[in-house]
């Protein structure tokens, strides 16, 4: 007669079961949150860095248009715009020079000097009655900014950011040029109360010199 030999068996307790239970479910959900805040915070990175590429591009379109510009006027009310009028380097057609001489159509305007108390001005600015280029910067919904020339509106910045360019139209006795201060700022989306503070750090600055309004 063979003995039977059983083997023991074993396994977890209910209580074990529900501590194990409880301890997962403690790490999956601090896993889960420590995953959608990392996501968040790269978010919030890459939004940065996107909207301070739009900030790059708007001063370098507006110290493109200043520079060449021999007016510039910026408004506050009703709404932030800042306008130039920039010179037709060309004679055009219709321009006092091409109805005196119509082959100088397309022909390079000569530019004007004037002497004043601070010594001669060169100025390329046409003469009366010659037409102009107008380039208007407005905010449209406080959400893009829009560049407006001769009535094509093209989006130079399109951001979930609000950007804020403020102009200052500076003219110095003691300097040789006429010159104009640009900041842009825009607001990161995690915020706490819009204060000035949280814009600090988010704010590109230049200066441009209206090279039409030089003088000596």
């Amino acid at each position: 007669m063979k003995r039977i030999t059983r083997a023991e068996q074993s396994g977890f307790t209910l209580a074990e079961t529900l501590i194990a239970t409880g301890i997962s479910t403690v790490i999956l959900a601090a896993l889960i949150t420590a995953s959608i805040a990392m996501q968040k915070s790269l978010n919030a990175v890459d939004n940065y860095f996107a909207t301070h590429m739009q900030q790059v591009r708007i001063i370098d379109y507006l110290n493109r248009d200043v520079k060449r510009a021999f007016s510039v006027v910026s408004t506050t009310t009703p709404q932030q715009t800042i306008t130039i009028t920039v010179p037709n380097y060309l004679i055009q057609a219709g321009d006092p020079e091409a109805i005196a001489n119509p082959q100088l159509v397309n022909t390079p305007r000569d530019p004007t000097i004037t002497n004043t108390a601070t010594g001669p001005q060169v100025n390329y600015s046409p003469p009366a009655g010659a037409s102009t280029t107008t380039v208007v910067y407005s905010i449209v919904n406080n959400t893009s900014i829009q560049r407006t020339e001769n009535g094509v509106v093209t989006i130079i910045a399109s951001s979930t950011d609000q950007l804020l360019p403020t102009m200052t139209d500076t003219e110095l006795d003691l300097s040789n040029t006429e010159f104009t201060k640009t900041t842009v700022t825009f607001l990161p989306i995690f915020t706490s109360g819009n204060s000035a503070a949280e814009r600090s750090g988010t704010t590109v600055f230049a200066t441009s010199y209206l090279r039409n309004k030089r003088r000596g």
